[in-house]
């Protein structure tokens, strides 16, 4: 009550007196919790020593500062309160401007504790929602990933298999260590133990502006120190394997770590069923396909040594690394059965094999500058030297495509952000993007691709925060400037986002997410190249591909009741000059080619709810989903209704965990290509016993069949495709992972590890599904 008393203060003196009117006298200064953190939204109340009148008082900035200006010379009690930490009090005598120490609260551990037994998975403020993770979820998880799954945030999809971290309707969430951005694949090495809070911001921005969502992970300092961590993952079924060695150490500001990882896969998949294509002559022909064989092969290695320093004003963040991709000597042996204009039974040989070979560097530094001001500048840089090749063999008709890509990149980006009074905050940013592919191609198609991509954009934001709301709008130009073989091609284009979020109390909010931007196409779209996969069909390049602009906005309601947490979001969006497939036919080719092609139209609108039962060592969850899509445009129109739902069950029995996962079946649209694409159900059960530093998981998925089916239909005019997919990937799972993790020296502050295996290309070639 007295905390809800001295905002209503705060805010009527607010009102009263104008922040900007010139005083005698000002007392500022920053509040910060226990681990050095800023702390937004707290209240500060100014009451008169002589008559115990209050007398002035404002509310701490996204950065955590205040400033109470136009108080005459005296003596005075200074009060700080917010949500869910102990108050502050001190006299002070004022003569002068004065600037105070910075002010620490403690939070209510206590108060947190009992949110959280109680089944709600956070806290509700104007910008962010705060969870605290407890003592039973920690006990139950080793990793970042492990944590996040266990907590049931409603909003969130988590999957510690793949490294991801999405929302519910599939958006791209942000990943933060105390402050600093990591890859997603980095939660696999932060140690649970090690995490003290997290913070989950629905409207990023700044140079986040734009994104679905950003988790903030807050981790327990240290004086010195460091983590282990290594862990290995084996598959019996679809014969993989998943091995990961992670160090770090921190002395003082600065944090060392080295990560190494890799991974390998050995398996079959392939796609069977019936295709009808029809040439510019009238001519016909049907394409019956099954399987004989098909063995693919993949390993991947990435190594990455990061350097990071923090200090009292600012944060340095570097890495270097390498990264490694192999498809040795992959195969598909398939039976084709032909009608029509052709009358024969052949035997399909497909040969093809990739290496990737790519070492980057980053580095990022941000700096908090004299009278509420930022700087943060980053870098990157990154190399690759990609090989591909592949042999088609049917009835002694033989085509062959070799390339050889050579591609760098740079980046840059800036921002710049001043704090103002009544906790508005203005923010410009710059970023540039360079990268440069050449690709050599050799074989039955021959030819030489150079290209080039230049994407420049600046942006100026406003944003203003409140007790209880927190608003930003962002606007600004950005500009492509795409080379292709010598041709120049130049888009400008205005890009702007926006989002607010309202939170009622500690249980209740409201937000809003919106965004109109240009994306850049695929690089292998942008080609001049046709390379052909079969005796009677090509992939063709575009070189007349553009931008497409994407618009959309996202409502979402959060609810805590009891041991009831619940999420409600809408998402609607558009995609103008979608980028899609187009098929068309001479006499005797058949061509797959990319185009711009009218608006796709998507509705989504999702609702999950959380449940906890025993002392939350029950755990119950249930998502679903209702989309509603459409295409509509000069080559395709059509629309597609989609219901769909996630349950969820986990149990925390002692030092075992039990997870048993089920997504429905359903069909969906594929916008690129586009095509309908029926989707079998699956099912996942995973077993889990934690011992000091061991962790032992067992996992089975989809066990009533080796491989994952999708059944695949659409008619594009000149082909008519009725295909179904087997993957045994996403069959069949029988996995057993083993981890073993230990801290060590005084408590220190964890640095930010990133191991990204991804690589770059343009290369032009045929869809492996």
């Amino acid at each position: 009550m007295r905390f809800h008393l001295l905002k209503i203060l705060t805010i009527l003196s607010i009102v009263i007196y104008p922040c900007y009117a010139y005083s005698q006298n000002s007392v500022k200064g920053s509040i910060k919790d226990n681990y050095n953190n800023s702390i937004t939204g707290a209240a500060i109340a100014m009451q008169s020593l002589n008559d115990t009148l209050f007398v002035r008082g404002c509310i701490s900035d996204n950065n955590g500062k205040f400033q109470i200006d136009d108080l005459p010379s005296g003596d005075y009690r200074l009060s700080v309160s917010c949500l869910g930490f102990t108050s502050y009090v001190a006299d002070i005598s004022l003569k002068q401007t004065t600037t105070l120490d910075d002010i620490v609260l403690k939070e209510k551990a206590e108060k947190l504790d009992e949110v959280v037994v109680k089944g709600n998975s956070g806290i509700e403020k104007a910008e962010k929602s705060i969870l605290v993770p407890t003592a039973l979820e920690k006990k139950h998880s080793v990793n970042g990933f492990d944590l996040l799954s266990v907590m049931q945030i409603p909003e969130l999809d988590v999957s510690s298999d793949s490294k991801s971290i999405s929302t519910v309707t599939g958006g791209e969430v942000v990943v933060c260590i105390d402050g600093m951005e990591v890859l997603q694949e980095e939660m696999k090495t932060l140690l649970s133990k090690n995490i003290h809070k997290i913070e989950y911001v629905r409207s990023p921005s700044g140079k986040y502006a734009g994104k679905a969502g950003l988790i903030n992970i807050i981790t327990k300092p240290k004086d010195f120190g460091g983590n282990v961590y290594v862990s290995a993952k084996q598959g019996f079924v679809y014969k993989n394997g998943d091995y990961t060695a992670f160090t770090d150490f921190t002395k003082n500001k600065w944090s060392f770590s080295l990560t190494a990882s890799g991974d390998w896969s050995r398996y079959s998949s392939y796609t069977e069923g019936n295709e009808h294509f029809t040439f510019l002559d009238g001519k016909e022909l049907s394409r019956n396909t099954t399987n004989q064989s098909s063995l693919y092969k993949d390993n991947n290695q990435a190594i990455r040594l990061k350097v990071t320093s923090t200090g009292d004003n600012y944060k340095f963040n570097s890495y270097i690394s390498l990264n490694r991709q192999e498809q040795p000597d992959n195969e598909v042996i398939q039976n084709t059965y032909y009608s029509g204009f052709i009358e024969s039974q052949a035997e399909k040989n497909k040969n093809f094999s990739g290496r990737n070979l790519s070492p980057s560097f980053y580095a990022n530094y941000s700096v908090d500058l004299p009278h509420n001001q930022s700087l943060g500048i980053t870098g990157a840089a990154s190399s690759g030297k990609n090989k591909y090749s592949s042999l088609y063999n049917e009835n002694n008709q033989v085509i062959s495509s070799m390339v050889n890509e050579d591609n760098y990149g740079i980046s840059a980006d800036a921002m710049y952000a001043k704090s103002f009074k009544n906790n508005m905050r203005l923010v410009a940013t710059l970023s540039h993007d360079h990268m440069t592919y050449k690709d050599v191609y050799s074989g039955s198609s021959e030819g030489t691709q150079r290209l080039s991509t230049d994407i420049s954009q600046g942006l100026l934001e406003f944003s203003h925060s409140g007790t209880k709301y927190y608003y930003y709008m962002s606007a600004g130009l950005a500009n492509s400037h795409i080379v292709l073989n010598g041709k120049a091609y130049n888009y400008s284009n205005p890009v702007a986002f926006y989002g607010g979020n309202y939170a009622f109390n500690s249980n209740h909010s409201l937000n809003l997410n919106g965004y109109f931007v240009h994306t850049l196409f695929d690089p292998s779209n942008k080609n001049s190249m046709t390379v052909p996969v079969s005796f009677f069909e090509s992939v063709q390049g575009n070189p007349d591909a553009e931008p497409l602009k994407a618009f959309g906005n996202i409502v979402s309601y959060n609810g805590q009741f009891g041991n009831f947490t619940f999420n409600a979001s809408f998402n609607g969006y558009m995609y103008f000059d979608n980028m899609v497939h187009k098929y068309y036919a001479d006499n005797d080719i058949i061509y797959n080619t990319t185009v711009n092609d009218g608006t796709f139209y998507g509705n989504m609108l999702t609702a999950t709810l959380t449940y906890g039962a025993f002392n939350n060592t029950l755990r119950f969850s249930a998502t679903a989903i209702e989309e509603y899509n459409m295409v509509r445009g000069d080559i395709y129109d059509f629309s597609k209704n989609i219901l769909r739902a996630r349950l969820s069950v986990t149990y925390l029995l002692k030092s075992w965990r039990f997870k048993f996962n089920y997504r429905t079946p359903y069909k969906a649209i594929n916008i690129r290509g586009p095509y309908f694409v029926t989707n079998k159900p699956v099912y996942e059960l995973q077993v889990g016993w934690t011992h000091k530093s061991w962790d032992i998981e067992a996992l089975v998925r989809n066990p009533f069949s080796k491989y994952y089916k999708k059944h695949i239909t659409m008619d594009y005019g000149c082909y008519n495709q009725d295909t179904w997919t087997f993957s045994e990937p996403n069959g069949c799972n029988v996995v057993l992972k083993l981890t073993y993790s230990f801290s060590y020296g005084k408590k220190t502050k964890r640095g930010d590890i990133i191991v990204d295996k991804s690589t770059k290309d343009a290369i032009l070639k045929e869809d492996r599904e």
